[in-house]
């Protein structure tokens, strides 16, 4: 990310700017270069890089600073974790969470050997029975294995959102089954609860995201494939509940001087206002 001037006016809706929801970000952010960078060990050497990173909401302007994390995060780990992090509808908090109250994200290593591993109790119970006394050897070995792959990072918070009335996890999985087979009963978790439908509302829609679809549409349409209606409708869904989506897609994503680029601008545009959303092009 190329570092920019920060933003003097904040153009975008404020809980978009909180601190705690700028700090869940940052903290993954540290976590995970932990993983990218497993040869650095030095505990002085993670107290400068966490320190620097802990300024990239400061250093970056805003829309680098939150598209930087879902490059991170998306990039390396396949994990949209930024609409979470940024939607109007989510409160967050961080707190200990129960083992019990905790349900994995998916199923990987040990737990996809088990039934119903989806709960994080079911899997307590059937992983110390005695019949699975030789997949707990594993799971513990395994789990030793990856904690010194890189600079100590268990202590980082997982992080959680309750669908369908279940505590999920979306990132922190393996922390999770390690507190399990260490006989945890609670885990440090930042805990994202809806207030409000839909869950993500008002949430930040990576511009990469946009630019892609732009990109890809203009390749399309170049060789004879036109896609233009599809994609309208796969745009215009992405950004009619985000009006920062709508202000990245029409400011940044598209190029106003380049033909093809503006066919599909006008389609979202026409597609958003079928859903009684106004927005204006600029002449």
């Amino acid at each position: 990310m190329a570092s920019r001037k920060k933003l003097t006016n904040k153009i975008f809706l404020p809980h978009l700017y909180e601190p705690f929801r700028r700090k869940i970000a940052i903290r993954y952010a540290q976590h995970e270069l932990r993983k990218l960078l497993p040869q650095l060990r030095g505990r002085s050497q993670w107290e400068l890089i966490d320190k620097q990173v802990e300024q990239w909401d400061k250093n970056f302007s805003f829309q680098n600073f939150w598209n930087g994390i879902h490059g991170l995060s998306m990039g390396f780990a396949l994990k949209s974790l930024v609409p979470w992090i940024t939607s109007l509808n989510i409160k967050w908090e961080e707190k200990n969470v129960p083992i019990m109250e905790l349900w994995f994200g998916g199923k990987f290593w040990t737990i996809g050997r088990l039934k119903n591993a989806e709960s994080a109790a079911a899997v307590k119970e059937q992983v110390f029975q005695t019949e699975n006394e030789g997949l707990l050897k594993k799971t513990k070995k395994l789990i030793k294995e990856k904690a010194v792959e890189s600079a100590p990072r268990d202590d980082f918070p997982i992080f959680t959102v309750r669908k369908e009335g279940k505590l999920r996890v979306i990132d922190g999985n393996r922390r999770l089954l390690q507190a399990i087979v260490r006989g945890k009963s609670a885990i440090r978790a930042f805990v994202a609860e809806p207030v409000a439908e839909p869950s993500l509302h008002e949430h930040w829609v990576p511009t990469s995201l946009l630019v892609d679809l732009v990109f890809w549409h203009k390749h399309q349409f170049q060789i004879g494939r036109d896609t233009t209606k599809a994609l309208a409708n796969v745009i215009a869904k992405l950004i009619l509940n985000s009006s920062a989506g709508r202000s990245e897609f029409l400011n940044r994503a598209v190029h106003h001087d380049d033909k093809i680029h503006m066919r599909l601008l006008r389609a979202v545009v026409k597609v958003l206002a079928s859903y009684g959303v106004s927005v204006k092009i600029p002449k």
